[in-house]
């Protein structure tokens, strides 16, 4: 999972090994993280021979007006194509490891369509007004720095702030360049409204007003709760049920009377609890809260650091989904839980400390042996739904 993907599969056995491939030409100290991103810098910084990938069938070009006519004469499409991405449409939406092809191995496993068309999130531009460039006189150039600076500074405040109380991202693996966009973006939302400045919450309603018309634009293609025949086998769009729950968080922050309360001790709208009910359904259709479904998405010769994350992060985005529905039961939904303890299938999240590791350092001081998972043993006895009665008793 790492982000939008797994960019570790061919370099060392840690999370945190990002430099595996160094250029060889003499002068040049580029580092990357996967072999066919330094073979692609070589070709275009020391060979100048550029390729053009076709993102449909994988075909590749030395020009782009070649690729140009092959799309529109193979693939019937006139519109303008984006690069290639790093992962195909299942694997980026489901957060997987992709190797490439067309078919992928990944979505040959799971017996799914695969394509490498662009990737559905909502655009990346425009940002919003009140946070764009301070003079209409900078360059191209600057103007994209202090966009991305900008960006950085309110993911940074997220997960200073809102992230020790519900932790269901990854924050070791983020990268601010890599994930997609509609997740990126409900991330900024948050950081800009916990600052408490006016501007910066003044555009973080105006992003969130953005994501909402995506989201529910785009809601036929991850919302699974009324499809017919979906099961554990499809792709789980992980990032984008990240976003949608960041999305729904960021709707009752906006109904505080403080100015932030984390505590989220507030009633939700009619619109985003119809959102909310959806997600839940989806989750529930796909079979994310089953642990026999997590440890699936894996083989026995993936990296141990790649499958506990991966399972860590469903686990502990199951669990904010859970502990939003239970605040939320009283005040909006007559006390009827949307999420009831006994479909938590799988067991508490493990490992803090590790969880929040943010370098190889931390990684490897708070790894323990006890946090790989088998793969072949779902542990049942200490499902959370065996402790459902007790639960629901508390309160919780």
């Amino acid at each position: 999972m790492f982000g939008s993907e797994i960019d570790l599969i061919q370099g060392p056995s840690d999370p945190f090994a990002y430099d595996a491939f160094q250029c060889q030409f003499p002068g040049c100290n580029a580092r990357y993280r996967r072999k066919e991103h330094l073979k692609r810098h070589e070709a275009s910084k020391h060979t100048q021979q550029q390729v053009f990938p076709c993102s449909i069938c994988g075909r590749q070009f030395t020009r782009s007006d070649t690729l140009q006519r092959h799309v529109r004469k193979q693939h019937k499409i006139t519109e303008p194509l984006n690069r290639a991405r790093r992962a195909c449409v299942s694997c980026h939406a489901g957060k997987s490891r992709c190797e490439g092809g067309v078919p992928c191995e990944e979505c040959v496993r799971r017996n799914i369509q695969c394509s490498f068309q662009d990737h559905a999130s909502v655009a990346e531009e425009p940002y919003p007004s009140s946070l764009a460039p301070p003079s209409s006189s900078l360059n191209h150039a600057k103007s994209q720095l202090y966009y991305w600076e900008k960006r950085k500074q309110y993911v940074h405040h997220y997960f200073e702030v809102f992230h020790p109380c519900w932790p269901f991202i990854h924050k070791g693996s983020f990268n601010v360049r890599q994930e997609t966009p509609l997740l990126l973006h409900s991330i900024v939302a948050i950081g800009m409204w916990t600052m408490g400045e006016r501007s910066a919450q003044s555009a973080a309603m105006e992003l969130h007003g953005k994501l909402d018309f995506a989201i529910r634009d785009q809601r036929e293609k991850w919302d699974a709760s009324e499809v017919e025949g979906p099961g554990s086998t499809c792709f789980w769009p992980i990032a984008t049920y990240q976003a949608i729950l960041l999305h729904v968080i960021f709707s009752i922050l906006t109904k505080s009377e403080s100015i932030v309360n984390l505590d989220l001790k507030v009633s939700i709208s009619a619109a985003h609890l119809l959102l909310l009910k959806s997600l839940v359904g989806s989750c529930r259709r796909l079979g994310m809260f089953f642990y026999p479904n997590m440890l699936a998405r894996y083989k026995e010769a993936d990296l141990p650091s790649f499958v506990w994350v991966g399972v860590e992060e469903i686990k502990r985005f199951n669990i904010t989904l859970y502990k939003l529905c239970v605040k939320l039961s009283n005040a909006s939904l007559e006390g009827r839980p949307l999420l009831p303890a006994s479909e938590l299938q799988f067991p508490l999240p493990s490992n803090d400390p590790l969880w929040n590791s943010v370098g190889r350092d931390e990684w490897e001081a708070n790894i323990k042996e006890e946090n790989s998972v088998s793969l072949s043993d779902n542990i049942q006895a200490k499902w959370i739904s065996k402790f459902a009665d007790v639960l629901e008793f508390l309160g919780l």
